[in-house]
């Protein structure tokens, strides 16, 4: 009798075991993905991490080459990118590539208010809002719309790059800490000298520049903000070159929190970054393969971790939402068995 139970009792379970990993099979169906078609081992091509651009053409504009004897001067404005720029002037943001060539960039440079851009006219669209002509001195426009205020000696010093000069000037005038003008023009000042000390690879300078300004300075809420943002941009340029170096090691993990650390201080910015969205996109791609894995082995909660993971650095990533998705409609399907 004790046998007749015990064989009764391993049966029950064989069933019961049974019947799960055919519900499990079934939510799978269900879901429209089968873990059984998904176990070939194979490279998974990973979507592009960053996000689409809108663009006017149907499809990205192929590089080519560059005359940069036919070009149009931009100044930069608050809120640019070289990605706006590209998409407002030349059709696609794709063609931002020619900016780095031209104004002779390097793909993790980033560029600040008052600078001077050299703009292919190949394909050139200039807003009407826009009245610059192609050779014109457009740096003159510079922080003069939201004040009357003139001071012609600041403005040629900025014009000449002479920054530092410029930075002293106006510490030196008695009318910086009412002066919304004054302290406009300082913050692009100070970012401008920034760029170039890490164009010199002397980010220690630059830091040192910024963090100075930010707390002796007499500033605006509004202006300190901007020197703020611009000093975290710099400290976070820093870990990206880090975070890069362990991922060329194939040290996934470590420079998944460099790159997390950087998008919670500085956030979208870094979009326009190319050294943030490559190592991320090579950090990403390594997690999606690992959360593969581990999905067609039907370890749901820790591919769901891989996939959370990356949406914690882009939250347009859309392998990962799907895949997310994915994994929740099939963890509440089980759960209703």
């Amino acid at each position: 009798m004790n046998s007749l139970k015990a064989s009764t009792s391993i049966t029950s379970v064989t069933l019961s075991s049974s019947f799960k990993l055919l519900a499990l099979t079934a939510a799978v169906v269900l879901a429209g993905c089968s873990f059984k078609e998904d176990r070939n081992d194979i490279v998974v091509p990973i979507v592009d991490a960053t996000p689409a651009q809108s663009s006017g053409s149907s499809s990205p504009v192929v590089y080519q080459g560059v005359d940069e004897s036919d070009t149009y001067i931009y100044t930069v404005r608050p809120g640019d990118t070289l990605g706006t720029i590209s998409q407002q002037y030349l059709g696609a943001s794709s063609r931002y590539t020619e900016l780095l060539k031209l104004n002779k960039l390097a793909p993790n440079d980033s560029i600040f208010v008052g600078q001077k851009l050299k703009l292919p006219t190949k394909g050139l669209t200039i807003p009407k809002e826009s009245s610059y002509s192609k050779h014109s001195k457009s740096r003159q426009t510079v922080s003069t719309t939201a004040s009357k205020e003139s001071y012609p000696e600041l403005e040629a010093l900025i014009e000449a790059e002479e920054y530092n000069q410029a930075i002293q000037w106006t510490l030196n005038h008695e009318k910086l800490e009412t002066s919304q003008s004054l302290q406009q023009k300082l913050v692009v000042a100070a970012k401008g000298q920034s760029e170039q000390y890490k164009r010199q690879q002397n980010t220690a300078e630059a830091e040192a520049l910024l963090s100075g300004l930010i707390s002796e300075t007499p500033l605006s809420s509004a202006n300190k903000a901007m020197l703020e943002a611009e000093l975290s941009t710099l400290r976070a340029e820093q870990q990206l070159l880090t975070a890069k170096q362990y991922a060329d090691r194939s040290q996934f993990d470590d420079s998944y929190e460099l790159l997390l650390n950087a998008w919670n201080n500085v956030g979208k910015p870094l979009e326009e970054n190319i050294l943030f969205t490559t190592t991320r996109n090579k950090v990403s791609e390594n997690y999606h393969q690992q959360a593969l894995r581990l999905y067609r082995n039907q370890k749901l909660d820790d591919a769901l971790e891989f996939w959370q993971k990356i949406l914690a650095i882009n939250p347009n990533d859309d392998l990962a939402l799907v895949y997310q998705d994915r994994v929740k409609a099939l963890q509440n399907k089980l759960d209703n068995l």
